[in-house]
């Protein structure tokens, strides 16, 4: 947390109960945490925040590709977390292209898309289950995330758990002597996903690959 330049951090697609900016709150950095989910959603996080005393904006909003700029222009954000389980990769490429350069970027990469460098068409209110039964269609590759990221000079550093990947800017990666990596060298597939599917991630890809992809 003493890395980052900018001690403000956003994450959208949130449960009070599971969410990323944890470890950031509690070294008071300011920041924001944005779902469109259920209002129940939101009045624990705020609870929850009210009972441990910390000031952090949240809201209860739909990010698309049209809005994500404005919702973020004029922030200087050190830590930008995604997990929405559709436009991932749009809104990601919305905010990079609109010159917004968060120094550390985490994504919910989908395992079940293997060694392909794909994402999912946009749609606004994408919806993983009514796409398919499985759940296994939704989001990018990793290597979709990496291959984008790269242009903007961001550094593929860390895999948790065959399911959120961390890029770093330039800075922060000499900074801290990290590694940087290419996605073959660190892929997982999913843990949890594999574990409740009973499956592995070529079967997966088999169940969804009829479906339309953007390479």
């Amino acid at each position: 947390e003493n890395s980052f330049v900018n001690k403000y951090f956003v994450e959208i697609g949130y449960h009070h109960l599971e969410f990323n900016s944890i470890g950031l709150i509690e070294s008071n950095f300011s920041g924001c945490l944005i779902d469109k989910g259920r209002t129940s959603n939101m009045i624990a996080m705020k609870l929850i925040l009210l009972i441990i005393g910390k000031k952090i904006d949240v809201l209860q909003r739909l990010i698309t590709e049209k809005n994500i700029s404005e919702c973020l222009k004029g922030k200087k954000i050190g830590s930008f977390s995604i997990d929405i389980d559709g436009n991932d990769y749009w809104i990601v490429k919305q905010m990079i292209e609109s010159e917004i350069f968060p120094e550390l970027i985490l994504v919910e990469y989908n395992p079940s898309f293997l060694d392909n460098s794909v994402t999912v068409p946009y749609e606004n209110n994408f919806d993983r289950f009514s796409k398919h039964e499985s759940g296994f269609y939704h989001g990018a590759s990793l290597k979709a995330f990496y291959k984008l990221l790269k242009k903007f000079n961001y550094n593929l550093i860390k895999i948790i758990g065959g399911t959120n990947a961390i890029f770093v800017n330039n800075d922060l990666l000499k900074k801290n002597g990290l590694k940087s990596y290419l996605p073959d060298q660190i892929y997982e597939e999913g843990v949890l996903r594999n574990k409740w599917s009973n499956t592995n991630a070529k079967k997966q890809f088999e169940l969804i690959k009829h479906l339309p992809f953007v390479n």
